[in-house]
C-alpha cells in the first residue's frame, strides 16, 4: 500500500515537473510574459492547496462520528479536488509532449539536411498556446460538472421500434432510471427535484436497473416517500446492481451483510418497487401480454455473475415479447443476445463515465474503451438494448457532458 502510494506520488510529481517545464517555455515566448511570475506561482500553489485540503479533510473524516456511508461520500470531495487540479494540467501536458515531439523532428530534419537557420522562430509554439487555453477550459468544465452538472436532470424522450410488439402495447411508455447512488447526495433537494420530474411525466411503468445505493441500505431511507408518491399504472420494477449487494464495504459478519440486503429489499418495497431477483412478471393490456424479467447483477470480471437468465425466464423462455432488466450491459452482449430471444434489455452501470462528449451526430466517453454499449439505444439483429447513463454519481462528485438521465421510452410496433 505504502509502496503504491510512493509510486503514485512520484508519477504525479514527474507529470507536474514536465508540465511546469512546458509552462515556462510558453511564458518566455508569449504575450503572457507580464503575468509570468503569477502564473508560475499559481501552478505550484494549486498543488500545495490540494495537498493541504486532502490531508485536513481526510483527518476530519477519520476523526468524525459520521456514519460509514457519510464518511464514504465525503471522500468524493478529495477525488473532485484532485481532478479539478490535475486534469487541466494533464491536458496541457499532452500538448507539451506534442510540442516537444515537433521540436525533435525539426531538429532531426535540420541535422539530416545540414541546414543552419539561426534565429528561426519556434513554429510549434501554437501547441503550447492551445494546450494552455484548453486547460483553462477544463478548469471551467470540471467546476461546472461539480457545481451544477451532477444535478442537471432532464427527461430524455426516446421512441423504440420493436419487432413483435403486441398491438395493445403500441405507445406503451416506460420511464427508465438507473444508478441513483443515493448515498452520494449530501442534500435531498436535488433528488426530490429529479423524482418530481418523474412523477409529472405521464408514463405507464417505471423501470429501475440497479445500484440504488453505494453500500448501505440506510442511504435509501430519506427518499422512500419521494418514490412512494409516484403513480405508475402498470407498476414499478427494480433489480439489484453490483453496489446493492454490499460488496464494497467491510462487514463484521456475514449475517450483518445479509441483513443489510434484506433491509434494502424492504425499503424498495415501501417505495413501491417490485424487486425482480432472477424472476419475471406479466403485464396485460387489452388482449395482449408482455413479460418483464429481471436478473441480479451479471458482469465481466471482477464483477460477480449472479444473474441467471434461465431462472428469470423460467418455463416462458419462448414468450412472444420479453422486456429484461439487467444492470450491466455486458450481460446483453455475452449472454442475452447469444442465448435468448429477449426483445428489449434495459441496463445502466456505465454512468457514461460521468464525463464525455454527446451530440446528435457523435458521442464519446472514456468508458467506451471498456464497454462498447455504454449510452443510448443499441440493436443486434432486432434485439434491442437501452443503456441509461444514471441518475446519481459516485467517486467523482460531478458530471461533465454526461448529465443525469431520466429516460422516457415509448414502445412502437415496428412495421
Amino acid at each position: 500500500m505504502i509502496l503504491s502510494l510512493i509510486i503514485l506520488i512520484a508519477i504525479i510529481l514527474a507529470i507536474d515537473l514536465y508540465g511546469f517545464y512546458g509552462l515556462r517555455k510558453l511564458m518566455a515566448q508569449s504575450p503572457y510574459l507580464r503575468y509570468r511570475k503569477n502564473i508560475l506561482r499559481a501552478y505550484w500553489l494549486m498543488d500545495a492547496g490540494f495537498i493541504l485540503f486532502a490531508l485536513i479533510w481526510a483527518m476530519i473524516i477519520r476523526t468524525s462520528s459520521w456514519p460509514d456511508h457519510v464518511q464514504y461520500r465525503n471522500y468524493f470531495y478529495i477525488t473532485g479536488a484532485f481532478i479539478f487540479i490535475f486534469l487541466p494540467k494533464i491536458v496541457f501536458l499532452i500538448f507539451n509532449i506534442f510540442h516537444d515531439i515537433v521540436l525533435a523532428f525539426q531538429w532531426l530534419y535540420l541535422r539530416i539536411s545540414q541546414s543552419s537557420q539561426p534565429g528561426k522562430r519556434n513554429t510549434s509554439l501554437w501547441l503550447l498556446k492551445t494546450g494552455f487555453v484548453l486547460s483553462l477550459f477544463m478548469f471551467v468544465w470540471v467546476f461546472y460538472g461539480v457545481a451544477y452538472g451532477r444535478f442537471n436532470f432532464k427527461v430524455k424522450e426516446v421512441e423504440v421500434f420493436a419487432e413483435g410488439l403486441p398491438a395493445s402495447f403500441d405507445g406503451f411508455r416506460i420511464i427508465h432510471i438507473s444508478d441513483t447512488h443515493f448515498g452520494s447526495f449530501a442534500r435531498s433537494r436535488p433528488v426530490r427535484r429529479g423524482v418530481e420530474m418523474i412523477r409529472k411525466t405521464p408514463h405507464d411503468a417505471l423501470f429501475f436497473t440497479g445500484d440504488m445505493v453505494n453500500n448501505e441500505a440506510v442511504e435509501v431511507e430519506r427518499f422512500i416517500d419521494y418514490f412512494a408518491a409516484i403513480q405508475s399504472p402498470y407498476g414499478m420494477f427494480s433489480i439489484l446492481g453490483n453496489h446493492d449487494m454490499g460488496d464494497y464495504r467491510r462487514w463484521y459478519t456475514i449475517e450483518e451483510k445479509a441483513a443489510n440486503l434484506e433491509q434494502l429489499k424492504e425499503f424498495q418495497e415501501k417505495m413501491g418497487f417490485d424487486l425482480l431477483r432472477n424472476e419475471h412478471r406479466f403485464i396485460t393490456r387489452g388482449n395482449d401480454s408482455i413479460m418483464i424479467a429481471g436478473v441480479d447483477n451479471w458482469g465481466l470480471p471482477p464483477f460477480h455473475q449472479l444473474g441467471d437468465l434461465d431462472e428469470a425466464l423460467g418455463d416462458h423462455y419462448n414468450f412472444p415479447f420479453i422486456l429484461l432488466l439487467s444492470h450491466d450491459p455486458s450481460h446483453w452482449t455475452e449472454v442475452v443476445v447469444p442465448e435468448s430471444d429477449v426483445n428489449i434489455t434495459f441496463s445502466g452501470h456505465t454512468h457514461g463515465f460521468q464525463a464525455g462528449i454527446r451530440s446528435p451526430w457523435f458521442q464519446w466517453s472514456p468508458v467506451s474503451i471498456k464497454y462498447s454499449n455504454w449510452n443510448g439505444l443499441y440493436d443486434d439483429n432486432g434485439q434491442l438494448l437501452y443503456v441509461n447513463r444514471g441518475f446519481g454519481f459516485i467517486g467523482f462528485p460531478g458530471r461533465m457532458g454526461m448529465r443525469p438521465e431520466i429516460t422516457l421510452l415509448t414502445l412502437r410496433k415496428k412495421k
